[in-house]
């Protein structure tokens, strides 16, 4: 029997703020307010930081150390102060959301930073640490989970979380996308890493049969556990993208994802226009009711 719905975020994400950002606080601020308003507030968790052991299975010694320095990337990944507590919460919150999967909860971690470009030794595209390579290399490293299946539904290529799981026989990554767009990876598949890239203006005509097909995909792999990477920036008036997603189109998705029926959790990753709030509901709804 399937447990209640669970949500781990915190108003502490809004401690970093780079001026001018498309990855600003209010994202999740204003989608944390919006559904505590219309969900049972018994179903929202306070994230715990994670522990450092965990993101050095996954990320270069080196790495690690300038996220704490709060130091720069790239123009996209600038550092600045909160990001290091920040980022500790948003992959405490995915390594708790993926152990509770197993456990038959759906768990949505409503976090930031996002993390799926960030590759072992470095950030980038608004990603410090990559929060889902580092929740289901700790499920599988301590035996809680022998197959991990990742699907990023993120407009933008998950180019990290892809780099992390290549050539890993414990792990599959399937990612719809956008192509070209940023970081111009994932054209073709490869080993055991699938990817459907898709043309700008891509509406659910097309879409839905790709996430039909992918899902196929998966379920032949037969996961223990199923991790999405759930970005919003498909959305058809995101600033940062030429998706032509709906917001009805949420629901359908989470829709999908929840008649696939296996152990899942879900972490935010883009979306960035002032709809975040009602499309991340859309989803929850599909996916939950």
């Amino acid at each position: 029997m399937s447990l209640p719905l669970k949500i781990i975020s915190t108003p502490k994400v809004g401690k970093y703020d780079i001026p001018g950002h498309p990855e600003h606080p209010q994202r999740v601020l204003r989608s944390l307010e919006h559904l505590k308003s219309i969900l049972p507030h018994g179903i929202f968790h306070e994230p715990k930081p994670v522990e450092l052991e965990l993101i050095h299975a996954v990320h270069h010694k080196a790495m690690i150390e300038l996220v704490e320095k709060e130091g720069y990337f790239d123009p996209d990944t600038p550092g600045g102060a909160g990001v290091w507590e920040s980022s500790l919460l948003a992959v405490g919150a995915a390594v708790e959301a993926a152990g509770d999967a197993l456990k038959g909860q759906k768990v949505f971690s409503l976090m930031r930073p996002p993390g799926h470009h960030a590759t072992p030794d470095s950030g980038m595209g608004f990603c410090y640490f990559n929060s889902m390579s580092v929740a289901i290399e700790d499920q599988v490293k301590n035996k809680r989970a022998e197959r991990v299946a990742v699907l990023d539904l993120d407009c933008h290529h998950g180019n990290g979380t892809e780099d992390f799981c290549f050539g890993r026989n414990h792990f599959m990554y399937v990612s719809l996308h956008q192509f070209p767009a940023y970081p111009g990876t994932g054209r073709q598949s490869r080993d055991n890493c699938v990817n459907y890239p898709l043309p700008p203006g891509t509406e659910e005509g097309d879409y839905f049969p790709a996430l039909e097909n992918a899902l196929k995909r998966i379920g032949d792999y037969k996961p223990d556990l199923l991790g999405i990477s759930m970005g919003f920036d498909t959305y058809e008036h995101d600033p940062l993208t030429q998706f032509g997603i709906a917001k009805k189109d949420y629901r359908k998705i989470g829709k999908m994802l929840k008649d696939f029926d296996r152990p899942t959790f879900a972490l935010l990753e883009g979306g960035y226009h002032d709809d975040l709030p009602v499309l991340i509901e859309e989803f929850l709804m599909g996916w939950s009711s």
